[in-house]
């Protein structure tokens, strides 16, 4: 019962473990480690060269998924709980993480020459055809090391992959230029973690780009906050942060960015500036200075950030990432019928609960009831991915169980549970608080504000005919009254 891994691991570990030098002991060893899909192998003479008999070495590739750091440590700790469950004579001699160094090396790539034949006219509009249609890109090759034209040219024409040569005369080859010297030092590798040039050069961008993001959510909320023509001059840091995405994003030398590039870092930042805008319009309803406002948000923006890539790493792989392909549209199907009827509970905790007004006798519409219970359902379901973004970190983190095993089958339905009790809870709370600011704006002689599409009105009654029917009476008629609306030839009051 072997089990099928498939690619789901980014991390191997290579352990040398000991084990009794007997037939039974070495294949129950093997039985255990090759049905968590682990490779294993007799350790060759020169890796159990420490191990003396009667003990002989074995050689397993742990794979796991998650971060580096504690990558090894982890694989270790699993053999051995292994080992302790099932009561099996291994034990752990040697283990390392095994990485191969990055290699740096050159592509080119084989595309068609322009022709140079035919008026302008047509010569550019056969240009825009193969960009469009992709024949301009013949090929690519690869070479380990520095540019070296030469090389490259040397091994196309050599080469018989696909069944013709290179061919100078119709395609030509785009790459970087060699280098001017070949005795002078390389240079340091851009944004590359393993030299000190390159790691200082990958925090400076990466720590641009934050701040980037930040100035272009900051100035969507000023241009929101502000009332004077002078917040239009929040705008300019936004353009000045495009152009440097479009700069970074061409890599060195730095050069003067290109359309396409500018055009999506224009645009990247045109929505981040949209996003701010809007993102401190939701804030402003909950009160707070626009300094205070402004302080929260760009740590919401973060933990939001970090939230969503503790989800990625909890689903991806899971078990939900690989049948979300059914179950994604099998969740949202029931989706339609609960929203309406969440929607009429909390009109019900509203109007019925709170006014004594059935409702029934108040017309709401379909999409009033679903659209009241989008925000409680959405507020737990932002509490229920922020759990899971915790998991997802200590997953990738190799925290609390042992590391690479599947969570425990109850947490599915405990996070539904979860879900659907913060739903209530948050509906049931916020309907109680909207029927509590209502009464207050009565009894201030003031029209109640409106409940998701339902807004009550101050009137004063007076009955024209003695004989109109009254239920719970008397009738108030020396103050105003509050209705959301008559049902037929009945005004509930």
């Amino acid at each position: 019962m072997q089990q099928n891994t498939g690619h789901s691991f980014n991390r191997r570990v290579r352990i040398l473990i000991e084990v009794p030098n007997q037939p039974d002991e070495t294949a129950l060893v093997e039985e255990l480690l090759t049905a968590q899909g682990w490779p294993v192998r007799k350790a060759t003479a020169e890796e159990r060269a420490p191990i003396a008999f009667p003990r002989t070495g074995m050689v397993v590739d742990v794979r796991l998924r998650g971060a580096r750091r504690g990558a090894r440590r982890a694989a270790v700790r699993r053999v051995e709980s292994l080992a302790s469950r099932a009561k099996a004579p291994l034990w752990v001699r040697q283990s390392v993480l095994l990485e191969y160094p990055r290699e740096r090396r050159t592509l080119y790539r084989v595309r068609l020459r322009h022709p140079d034949q035919g008026t302008l006219a047509a010569r550019r509009l056969l240009r825009f055809v193969r960009q469009i249609d992709g024949s301009h890109d013949q090929g690519a090759l690869s070479l380990a090391g520095p540019p070296d034209r030469a090389r490259a040219l040397s091994e196309l024409g050599a080469s018989r992959l696909g069944g013709r040569p290179f061919d100078a005369g119709r395609e030509e080859l785009t790459g970087p230029p060699d280098p001017p010297d070949d005795d002078a030092a390389p240079p340091a590798a851009w944004l590359d973690p393993e030299t000190p040039g390159g790691l200082w050069s990958l925090a400076l961008t990466v720590v641009t780009y934050v701040l980037g993001v930040l100035v272009c959510l900051a100035a969507g909320g000023l241009v929101l906050a502000l009332d004077t023509p002078w917040r239009w001059l929040g705008l300019l840091p936004v353009a000045a942060a495009a152009v440097a995405g479009a700069v970074f994003v061409g890599g060195p030398p730095l050069r003067r960015p290109k359309p396409l590039p500018l055009l999506g870092s224009a645009s990247f930042c045109a929505l981040l500036v949209y996003i701010g805008h809007m993102l401190l319009g939701e804030l402003g309803e909950t009160g707070g200075s626009i300094v205070l406002r402004a302080v929260i948000t760009p740590p919401a923006v973060l933990m939001a950030l970090a939230v969503g890539y503790g989800v990625h790493w909890a689903l991806v792989p899971s078990w939900f990432s690989r049948h979300a392909s059914w179950l994604v549209p099998a969740l949202l199907a029931p989706l339609l019928l609960l929203l309406p009827w969440f929607g009429r509970l909390l009109y019900t905790v509203y109007l019925t609960i709170g006014f004594g007004i059935p409702v029934e006798s108040v017309p709401v519409t379909t999409y009033s009831m679903m659209y009241a219970a989008l925000k409680p359902m959405a507020v737990a379901a932002g509490c229920a991915l922020f759990f899971v973004g915790v998991a997802g970190w200590a997953r990738h983190l190799y925290w609390g169980r042992i590391p690479g095993e599947s969570s425990p089958t109850f947490l599915l339905p405990l996070s539904a549970l979860q879900y659907i009790v913060t739903a209530l809870l948050f509906g049931v709370l916020s309907a109680g608080y909207a029927w509590g600011d209502a009464v207050g704006a009565v009894r201030a002689g003031q029209a109640p504000p409106g409940y998701y599409g339902l807004r009550g009105v101050l009137m004063c009654v007076k009955p024209k005919e003695p004989d109109i029917p009254v239920y719970n009476g008397p009738l108030v008629t020396d103050r105003p009254v509050v209705t959301f609306g008559a049902s037929g030839e009945r005004v509930w009051l």
